[in-house]
């Protein structure tokens, strides 16, 4: 048997083996790009005109010369007529300076008759002109690797014309429950049976930090049907995960079916309560946790083990991130076991929940952490200071 921070320092090892990919950038939201990217092109990649109104050369405005408009200039047409001496071009918002011009003066600061321009106020040279690359030069870093992927910052790339991007590959994801008493819920109970709801809390768990599933199965309580789903299923995902058949029981078949398999076990049991016989292995190139049946440990072992191995995968630190507060209720455990309980967590006060036992669920729709209550500590008095793990805001 293993201690909880031991399970954690393997799954951090585990964690740093990452794969990348190279996704379209609509599709890299929320993830975390794996490489640094530099500007393509300058932006903006042309000088261009910040409103409506014209252009000119700016020694003209100094002359105090009226001016010749000459053509017009819109958004996504050429400038094509350099200007000369005394000449002007009516222009939009977003449309090319023309050669020569230097300076845009707002359609409402001058005069036109017959043709011509006559300024009506002050203008000072280069106003309203975006300029080229005075956002972002050619070659400058505009995003550092390791950055999660927002949609402003697809928005951002997108100016570029950067169409793909290199990021951590979100792992591909599978699910096995085990259970014979198990029923999907919408159908109807017999006295012996409890309704699935672990599958169904690991499905949102998982969509909540941005991932679907690949598959989701259910599996009775037999060896040959579980050897054959993990045979059938273990190569299409990167992560496997069972919940249900991993104790000690005489209708707990996995742990014995993993060891036929040539599993190669990191750690199986943990000194915690609840999870305790959490499993953790690899198979080929698939990652495998075996998670209780127990529906609290499930939630329990997401929050502490799972997600934060899933993100790290992903790019996201996560295993780093320690958090603590003070106690505002006494709490009493047997030694030998750390303990998770459920507890709300606000402004670094810490209130551990009722209904802490292993099939009270309801105590989570209240709880936004665990407070870790370590191994050997019996008695925790109001005040003292506890490790937590939040889960909510």
């Amino acid at each position: 048997m293993t201690t909880h921070q031991s399970a954690i320092e393997v799954l951090k090892n585990k964690s740093k083996h990452r794969k990348t990919e190279i996704l379209p950038l609509a599709n890299c939201l929320h993830l975390v790009s794996a490489d640094d990217v530099f500007a393509p092109i300058n932006v903006p990649s042309f000088d261009n005109a910040a409103m409506d109104g014209y252009a000119f050369r700016f020694e003209d405005f100094l002359n105090e010369l009226n001016l010749q408009i000459i053509n017009e200039i819109q958004a996504g047409t050429d400038a094509l007529l350099p200007l000369k001496k005394g000449e002007a071009a009516r222009i939009f918002t977003g449309a090319p300076i023309p050669e020569n011009g230097d300076t845009v003066i707002p359609q409402e600061d001058v005069l036109v008759e017959n043709g011509m321009l006559k300024f009506q106020k002050k203008v000072n040279k280069n106003a309203n002109v975006r300029q080229k690359g005075t956002q972002t030069q050619k070659g400058t870093l505009i995003l550092k690797k390791n950055t999660k992927i927002t949609a402003e910052y697809i928005g951002f790339l997108a100016t570029f014309g950067i169409a793909e991007l290199e990021v951590f590959a979100p792992p591909k994801i599978g699910i096995i429950t085990t259970g014979k008493e198990l029923v999907k819920a919408g159908n109807s109970l017999e006295n012996y049976q409890i309704y699935d709801s672990n599958s169904v809390f690991l499905t949102a768990a998982f969509e909540e930090i941005g991932l679907k599933l690949s598959f989701s199965i259910w599996v009775d309580d037999n060896k040959n049907e579980l050897k054959n789903a993990i045979q059938e299923n273990v190569e299409k995902v990167d992560v496997l995960i069972f919940t249900g058949g991993i104790s000690v029981g005489d209708y707990d078949f996995l742990k014995p079916v993993l060891d036929d398999l040539d599993v190669q076990e990191s750690f199986y049991r943990v000194k915690q309560k609840p999870g305790k016989p959490l499993f953790f292995g690899t198979l080929n190139n698939t990652e495998i946790f075996a998670l209780p049946g127990n529906p609290s440990a499930v939630v329990m072992c997401f929050h502490v083990y799972l997600k934060p191995f899933i993100k790290e995968k992903m790019g996201i630190e996560s295993f780093t991130k320690k958090e603590f507060g003070i106690l505002m209720n006494e709490y009493i455990k047997k030694s030998g076991l750390t303990h998770f309980v459920k507890a709300f967590v606000e402004n670094n006060k810490v209130e551990i929940l009722n209904n802490q036992l292993s099939y009270q669920m309801d105590a989570y729709t209240k709880a936004n952490a665990f407070a870790i209550l370590t191994e050997n500590q019996e008695y925790f008095q109001i005040g003292d200071k506890v490790e937590v793990i939040k889960f909510r805001n």
